[in-house]
């Protein structure tokens, strides 16, 4: 296996990095993209070429990857839109810092509720699942998801007011 991962590593990179354009998310996905080819080895027919194969798997590794960063910069939009945390139109690279510290911050207050709570956020805006869908998937009614979500609300504008008065 450590032969395979050294003749395919910089081939498999180089086409992660050219679809991620982040070299530290791109490591990351050559390293996934082994972790899927090696699980599925057996799976390899020969019908193409082996680098082929590694590349379908490494693109759609990259596609996955691309679809949860594309979720999270979402699920903060929505939020911060939600909670009127979002900055100003014309941006500076100040406004770019104090976005970033603003997104940030709204993290941390998702990533701070408990797990109950959490859970119905990240599902309705970083999954954008439909309610009865969470319902299904949290194993509770839809009327206590929207409550859960109407609470998420509640404590994550409260939060962010608390942070913002802070500072």
């Amino acid at each position: 296996m450590t032969a395979l991962v050294d003749t395919y590593k910089t081939l498999v990179y180089r086409l992660a990095v050219s679809i991620l354009d982040d070299p530290a998310e791109a490591d990351e996905a050559t390293q996934d993209t082994f972790v899927a080819a090696i699980s599925r080895l057996d799976s390899y027919r020969g019908d193409s070429s082996f680098t082929t194969w590694l590349y379908a798997i490494a693109l759609n590794v990259c596609r996955g990857r691309l679809r949860k960063r594309r979720s999270r910069e979402r699920l903060t939009q929505v939020l911060q839109a939600l909670f009127r945390v979002s900055g100003p139109i014309e941006v500076h690279p100040e406004q770019v810092v104090m976005q970033h510290e603003s997104d940030a911050t709204l993290w941390q207050a998702v990533q701070a509720l408990d797990d109950r709570l959490r859970e119905v956020i990240v599902l309705r805006y970083y999954h954008e699942l439909r309610l009865n869908d969470i319902a299904r998937v949290v194993g509770v009614s839809e009327r206590t998801v929207r409550d859960r979500l109407h609470i998420a609300h509640e404590r994550l504008r409260a939060s962010l007011i608390d942070k913002v008065a802070a500072t």
